[in-house]
């Protein structure tokens, strides 16, 4: 409703504009008329055959009254005429000037001289005091006379001296409807431009409630990212964490590997052993046994075997598959001692030939193979988050390496690897 009100007064307040605007832009129609006289007397002076108007304020008629119906002006005057109940600015009113009397010599300079003198008559009049000398007179309707220089002048007819009569009641008052119109345009907009100021305060109000709204929400959402980032660190430092522990292991079972000895012998439990502090036997007891030379006989010691450690897990040295990629069932299809392009994809590392821990393998050409179809290639043996979305990505980075077991002579994947894409 508001909007409609300001639309509404902003109308009014331009037609109250344009018409003051008009007001003070147009003549009166007694300004009018005298400026078509003002015209015709140049016009008249320019054909030679001007004489002194009666009055200041002479109108068309009273010029037909002074010249009669000599040739050239009495043309001019019949055009003019035609135009006395128009109204308009001076620049209409020298434009039908010049548009009636273009075939006159120097019209460009009678344009000229009426526009000045229009302008200085307007300067001090407001164009009631225009009436024609005519009408004024108690002339005979029709009268003819001859002046001194032999021109006919004819009298106004009564009809003319009504017509003429009728232009000093013109005036401003007829203007009054214009002049209400435009102050009711005038109030109405100063009530518009209150309205719109109240509207704009109340526009601002609900901008700084909406700014402030979205500064919290703005707020909120900062902090659900900073959520969200801390959750990934944490994520991250526990993968590196697994990583640390299951490398750790790997190096401690390969550390272990290394310390074994497989060409060590079993100890040999003949061998010398350290001398042990020996009991003398006490002398007398010796002497009163003693043993008959004879009896006494030399026994060769008996050459005891070894026996037979019985056997154990020994853990021999890493041992190196590279795998295609896995069935519907989890198992690796393909495995081989030897990288194969086209075919290889994974690199699993076993210790002892039962179990072994695998990852992406870091050749670019395997890589590019894995990232054709990761449907088929990665998510049975990998997961992570987007696996599907290899969009513009052109490296697999494993964060965590899986496990896998021999089981009737197929690696089967029993733990997935984390990968991601860079």
């Amino acid at each position: 409703m508001k909007k409609i009100l300001v639309v509404l007064v902003c109308l009014l307040t331009s037609i109250g504009t344009m018409s003051i605007k008009a007001q003070d832009g147009n003549l009166s129609k007694g300004q009018w008329n005298h400026g078509l006289a003002i015209g015709a007397q140049h016009i008249a002076n320019q054909l030679s055959i001007g004489k002194k108007a009666p009055n200041e304020n002479y109108t068309l008629e009273d010029l037909r009254v002074l010249y009669g119906a000599n040739g050239e002006w009495i043309k001019v005057y019949d055009k003019l005429k035609t135009h006395e109940n128009e109204t308009g600015d001076i620049d209409k009113l020298v434009s039908v000037i010049k548009d009636n009397a273009a075939n006159i010599k120097s019209i460009s300079y009678i344009c000229n001289v009426t526009r000045n003198d229009v302008q200085k008559y307007n300067a001090s009049h407001t164009g009631n005091e225009v009436q024609s000398t005519a009408a004024a007179a108690a002339t005979p309707a029709s009268t003819t006379s001859t002046t001194s220089s032999g021109t006919n002048v004819v009298a106004a007819s009564d009809t003319t001296k009504t017509a003429a009569a009728n232009g000093e009641k013109e005036g401003h008052g007829g203007h009054g409807f214009l002049y209400f119109l435009s102050l009711l345009g005038l109030a109405l907009g100063g009530l518009g431009t209150f309205l719109a100021m109240q509207a704009r305060k109340e526009n601002q109000i609900i901008m700084r409630d909406a700014n402030d709204d979205i500064k919290n929400l703005q707020k909120q959402i900062d902090k659900m990212r900073a959520t969200l980032k801390g959750q990934e660190e944490a994520h991250r430092v526990a993968v590196r964490r697994e990583n640390k522990i299951e490398q750790k292991n790997t190096n401690d079972n390969l550390a272990q590997a290394k310390k074994i000895d497989f060409d060590a012998k079993p100890a040999d439990k003949n061998a010398i052993k350290p001398a042990e502090k020996k009991v003398e036997p006490n002398k007398e007891e010796v002497k009163k046994v003693e043993p008959k030379k004879e009896e006494v006989k030399k026994e060769e010691p008996k050459k005891e075997e070894p026996k037979k450690e019985e056997p154990r897990t020994v853990l021999g040295e890493p041992r190196i598959l590279f795998m295609a990629k896995p069935d519907e069932n989890d198992d690796f299809s393909r495995s081989s001692s030897s990288y194969e392009p086209g075919n290889s994809i994974f690199e699993l590392t076993t210790m002892d030939g039962k179990s072994g821990s695998f990852t992406v393998i870091g050749k670019s050409e395997a890589q590019k193979l894995a990232l054709l179809m990761p449907g088929d290639t990665l998510t049975r043996a990998c997961s992570g988050n987007n696996i599907q979305s290899i969009a513009g990505k052109t490296k697999i980075v494993t964060d965590r390496a899986g496990r896998a077991q021999l089981q009737n002579g197929k690696w089967h994947i029993v733990v997935k690897a984390i990968i991601h894409y860079a």
